[in-house]
């Protein structure tokens, strides 16, 4: 999860990762009732942060805050997870991972939604409480529709997950 620099997880946190995206994931919500799923998708990505960050808690480094880390991998797992059409409805709701790279980058956006939350891009986006997390994640949806209403906006946005394409 980190180039170059001291890393966040120890050892094995792949294989645990695996082991509990098996055992534990609810991968049949999202197939069979996506509804139950994007229904109140806050509350249903709170508690797989949760259940994640226990499974990990014994991997994630010093300094680390086992449920943000979780958030990156769930993150970044339900985000592949919509290469498959039974997952696609996902979409518009998915959180966008946070890493360094996309702390740098929101800290240079001029963006009145991004005000109150710009302290946290100082520190790592490990280290957050989940509560953070979300705050930055809702202050990301409400940046969507100032930056589709920019001049020249080439592009409109309808996702969080989407704003990936900012810095690729």
């Amino acid at each position: 999860m980190s180039r170059g620099k001291k890393p966040v997880v120890a050892e094995r946190t792949k294989a645990r990762l695996e082991e509990h995206f098996v055992e534990k994931f609810p991968l049949a919500d999202i197939w069979s009732s996506p509804n139950s799923v994007t229904g109140d998708f806050e509350d249903w990505h709170a508690a797989q942060v949760t259940a994640c960050a226990r499974a990990i808690k014994g991997q994630v480094r010093s300094g680390n805050n086992p449920e943000s880390v979780a958030a990156k991998f769930i993150n970044t797992f339900l985000h592949q997870l919509t290469k498959y059409e039974e997952a696609r409805s996902l979409v518009r709701f998915l959180h966008l991972p946070l890493d360094a790279r996309v702390f740098g980058k929101l800290r240079s956006l001029k963006s009145q939604p991004l005000a109150g939350v710009k302290h946290h891009f100082k520190t790592s986006p490990y280290a957050l409480d989940y509560s953070a997390h979300r705050d930055i994640q809702k202050a990301l949806l409400d940046l969507l529709p100032e930056l589709n209403e920019r001049p020249h906006a080439e592009f409109k946005f309808k996702s969080r997950i989407q704003l990936n394409w900012l810095w690729l």
